[in-house]
């Protein structure tokens, strides 16, 4: 019964984004890649955020970093991917998360805008290895 536990769990992980492991997150803020656009603009981060909430009408879902800041993402295209959509029946609001997206742009008010790549539950990544 265990054994089958372990598996699906390594399953999930590739599903998500089994390239990822728990070390492979940078520790930047959201404030300070907002007020750095240009030298982040195009590249794809990976970071540890934790979820705000995911807003099911309007395909929206929400996480924010350690000092409160919030990044929003539009998940519209990911939901209707079969493959995808099974990743956000089990998100937890305030569970931390390594969330891969691409940095777009700034926008008038200051909020950042990207592209949601993957996200990974922490935890599944800082899961031991072995048999």
């Amino acid at each position: 019964m265990i054994r089958s536990g372990r598996v699906f769990v390594l399953c999930a992980v590739l599903l998500l984004g089994g390239a990822l492991s728990a070390r492979d997150y940078e520790d930047i803020l959201l404030r300070d890649i907002a007020s750095n656009i240009s030298s982040y603009k195009g590249k794809t981060l990976s970071l540890r955020l934790r979820l705000k909430y995911l807003d099911t009408i309007f395909k929206k879902v929400v996480f924010y970093d350690r000092k409160n800041i919030d990044i929003e993402f539009d998940v519209e295209a990911m939901l209707k991917d079969k493959k995808k959509k099974s990743a956000f029946l089990n998100l937890h609001n305030g569970m931390e998360y390594v969330v891969t997206f691409e940095v777009s742009d700034v926008g008038k008010m200051g909020i950042m805008i990207g592209d949601l790549r993957e996200f990974v539950p922490l935890a599944l990544l800082e899961l031991p290895e072995g048999n």
